[in-house]
């Protein structure tokens, strides 16, 4: 695509985490950009401030004088902007289309794998910023630190979240990659691993052959492709003994870890981070890889690591009393949601109380069974209604059976269906109790519900989400 200041750029969806920080970024910079949502928020409010001509709800007519449309996998193909914009003739172009066209020239990181691009991306985005590099970074979360979910720098790195979900992340090559590790998920989009492996062989295939490629080597589908595929050097992180970068002895404290770093099979001292979980050590060990493989000295990547004070629906704390603490987390996936629930275990609470809200009808029909067994570091687990996002219910496919499924898994736990967020919201304060950890999981809007029960247990009154 090519575009110029003379273009009026519309956005359809623009209060989307990726979409938002697209037309911010355009804004500032001095391009003409209007955009729309379903409803407004904060987020809204934060490109209305940047000059953004935002409206709420879809129609037509916010296209008119359009000459650029970018959408999202979210939009449909009836939505009547997208329609609209088709018949008038408009560029229409998928946001993977921009969000390439603005790597141009420079020297692009692209953050990928079915698991940790958010984290990976933002803390390698606050390594390079802490060497001075002046990086841009666009991330799929707000960086609590920048209270942003991107940055505008001048220097010559890109770093950026390549989405894997729809595809799109073929758009980027070539560039320098960090691949973090490959599962089954959007089956809606693949249909079968085998078909996911495909796109992330063909991904690795384009990488810049002049750049580096940072892979997790803890996970076997990695290992079979990166050899065979990579057309440049090559950097394994994780805890297998031949990773190049390899964390050993992991000490934990409250949301706090500290490992050693072996360095190429070599003692490199530690590292501190301020994130919980082993999750986030192999996210800080892709971010150390890249950050070496940018020339920055390993005790500047140390000390912004150290620093480092995570992302947005990341493990996040909502509220807190002597007696409970409340946080929210986007995982959305079994794997995910496991590496969670054992970092909500590692902090001492008595109980872990868990509000799930499963994210799209095809992902809890495809990962029924692993969802069914991903719940074993909760105490209690409320499922509450899947999040529908841009699907259709799935006859079948319910939080109900989701619900039983656990039961079945795990006899005797205290396992409860919740359809609304309101029924979630008033069983989890009728369960709550001294010493419980809360954490509202999931990728819609559950974290509704932790905002709510934090307010409750923090000042003393109730919220419906």
């Amino acid at each position: 695509m090519e575009l110029t200041k003379r273009d009026r750029v519309h956005f359809i969806g623009v209060g989307g985490i990726s979409m938002s920080g697209l037309a911010h970024a355009l804004a500032v910079q001095g391009f003409c950009v209007s955009g729309c949502d379903r409803g407004d928020s904060e987020r809204l409010a934060v490109l209305r401030q940047a000059g953004v001509e935002v409206s709420v709800g879809h129609d037509p007519a916010h296209i008119a004088g359009a000459d650029v449309v970018i959408w999202t996998t979210a939009i449909r193909e009836d939505n009547p902007e997208r329609k609209a914009a088709l018949a008038a003739g408009c560029h229409l172009h998928h946001r993977s289309e921009l969000l390439a066209w603005m790597l141009r020239g420079k020297r692009a990181i692209a953050v990928t794998g079915t698991h940790g691009k958010t984290t990976t991306t933002a803390m390698l985005g606050a390594v390079l910023v802490s060497a001075g590099l002046d990086p841009t970074v666009f991330v799929g979360g707000d960086v609590l630190a920048w209270r942003s979910n991107y940055r505008l720098g001048g220097g010559p790195y890109v770093v950026f979240e390549a989405d894997e979900s729809d595809k799109s992340f073929r758009e980027y090559n070539p560039c320098s990659q960090v691949i973090s590790c490959i599962e089954f998920d959007h089956g809606d989009q693949y249909g079968t691993l085998e078909a996911i492996e495909e796109h992330f062989g063909a991904f690795i295939a384009g990488a810049d052959p002049n750049g580096f490629l940072v892979w997790g080597q803890d996970c076997q589908r990695l290992q079979r492709l990166v050899p065979a595929r990579a057309p440049g050097p090559t950097i394994g992180f994780g805890f297998h003994p031949e990773a190049e970068f390899r964390a050993v002895n992991l000490e934990y404290e409250g949301v706090r870890v500290r490992f050693g770093l072996l360095k190429a099979g070599k003692a490199a001292g530690t590292i501190d981070l301020q994130v919980p979980g082993q999750h986030n050590v192999l996210n800080a060990l892709a971010a150390l890889a890249a950050a070496d493989a940018c020339g920055v000295p390993l005790d500047q990547c140390r000390a912004a690591l150290a620093g480092f004070t995570g992302t947005g629906r990341r493990f996040e704390l909502l509220g807190k009393t002597d007696e409970l603490a409340v946080y929210d987390d986007y995982a959305h996936h079994p794997t995910e949601v496991r590496a969670t629930l054992a970092a909500a275990r590692q902090q001492g609470h008595k109980r872990v109380v868990a509000i799930f809200q499963p994210h799209l009808y095809s992902r809890t029909r495809d990962l029924m069974t692993d969802f069914a067994t991903a719940f074993g570091d909760a105490d209690v687990v409320v499922i509450t209604g899947i999040y529908a996002a841009r699907e259709d219910p799935i006859p079948g496919v319910s939080a109900l059976e989701l619900a039983r499924r656990v039961g079945e898994h795990e006899p005797g736990k205290p396992v409860y269906h919740a359809e609304t967020k309101q029924e979630a919201l008033e069983r989890v304060q009728e369960l709550a109790q001294a010493g419980d950890l809360i954490l509202s999981i999931g990728a819609g809007d559950v974290r509704q519900v932790g905002e709510a029960l934090a307010q409750h247990l923090c000042k003393g009154r109730l919220s419906a989400p």
